[in-house]
């Protein structure tokens, strides 16, 4: 390619958001197909995925041609768009090209059934290797820290551990007995009760106190401790 043709591409085509130095060879080809998988990458933040973008149809014969990404979700099919002069001579040309996708990455699932309320590791999470555009998943949705959490929902064995479905661990459970602290003008007194309802550390949980006839209610200070204000 002559100075003169490439100066004239340039012009035609603009700078693009992702230059391809792909040209109109087998070599070009596979060049545009390295700078769409790492615009892929960059836009939809996959690092530590093993993306497979696979094109569906023939991939257009542009040369040097611009590339974006459609749309802001990893799906089982990405579309991005082409813009660039045709090798075989004419005007700048916009073409979309649909990939199918496979992102491949390391993830907790559940290794059975789980229940809403019930600590996480009694689902018996387990390390798996799973294709997150095929359950349209961002790696950002995935949890990586599990230790000590619980569900908030039903979950199913062999599905993926998402943020969504955890909670911190209840500091309190239901019908446990717990320290109970009065707190008052020149008045600190420790007793026990017993809890209503499990609760999050400053969450208001009813209490039985002992000998009392009706509940109170009472703020979840620690674990198995809550404190009442007189």
């Amino acid at each position: 390619m002559t100075l003169r043709r490439l100066a004239l591409l340039v012009l035609l085509c603009g700078t693009p958001t992702w230059a391809a130095a792909a040209g109109c060879d087998a070599a070009g080809e596979r060049q545009l197909l390295a700078r769409i998988d790492a615009a892929a990458r960059q836009q939809l933040a996959l690092d530590g995925t093993e993306l497979e973008l696979v094109p569906i149809g023939a991939v257009p014969a542009l040369a040097a041609p611009s590339v974006r990404l459609l749309g802001q979700s990893l799906r089982s099919r990405l579309a991005l768009e082409l813009k660039g002069v045709p090798c075989a001579g004419g005007p700048v040309q916009t073409q979309t090209l649909w990939f199918k996708a496979r992102a491949w990455r390391e993830a907790w699932v559940y290794g059975r059934d789980g229940r809403a309320e019930q600590a996480l590791a009694e689902a018996e999470p387990r390390r798996e290797r799973i294709d997150v555009a095929g359950l349209q998943l961002l790696p950002g949705d995935l949890a990586e820290q599990i230790d000590g959490l619980w569900l908030n929902q039903a979950t199913r064995g062999g599905a993926p551990v998402l943020k969504r479905q955890l909670r911190p661990e209840p500091l309190v459970q239901r019908n446990a007995v717990v320290d109970v602290v009065v707190e008052g003008p020149g008045l600190r007194l420790r007793t026990q009760g017993k809890v209503m309802r499990q609760g999050l550390l400053g969450e208001r949980v009813p209490v039985l106190v002992d000998g009392a006839e009706s509940s109170l209610m009472a703020v979840v200070s620690g674990k198995g401790e809550v404190h009442v204000e007189h």
